[in-house]
């Protein structure tokens, strides 16, 4: 299967919301690492179809579409949508099987932990390069 099927606009999400229970996890992932992949694991384990909603960001490190693709190829993951930070709630259906999980101290958290270990980790390849000159 092409998981980028598994991508949808934004607007055709509250139709198959319908269908089952649902967990939506709203988040940046950026980047995808394989704590937020284990992480979205767990909480696929919960009995709910799962749904991430990618937002938009001018800063992040990749574009959206490449994190949608990324969080898409997850096997615990059943949609993905693209969403603009302001407009996801609106098109969200008032359920009571639609649970939303969004953290975004914890996106950013997440962020600048990976930034940090790929700045240490080249930083630490420059010293050793210097070391074998």
């Amino acid at each position: 299967m092409d998981t980028r099927n598994k991508i949808l606009p934004l607007d055709d999400v509250p139709a198959l919301l319908r269908t089952a229970p649902w967990l939506a996890v709203v988040g940046f992932f950026d980047p995808l690492t394989a704590t937020e992949a284990k992480r979205l694991a767990g909480l696929a384990c919960r009995g709910r179809k799962l749904l991430a909603i990618v937002l938009q960001s001018e800063n992040a490190l990749l574009s959206a579409e490449a994190r949608a693709e990324l969080v898409a190829a997850l096997r615990d993951v059943h949609l993905v949508a693209i969403a603009k930070r302001e407009r996801w709630r609106s098109i969200m259906p008032n359920r009571a099987d639609l649970q939303i999980i969004e953290d975004p101290e914890g996106d950013k958290t997440r962020s600048a932990e990976f930034i940090k270990f790929v700045l240490t980790r080249q930083q630490s390849a420059a010293v050793s390069a210097g070391r074998n000159d």
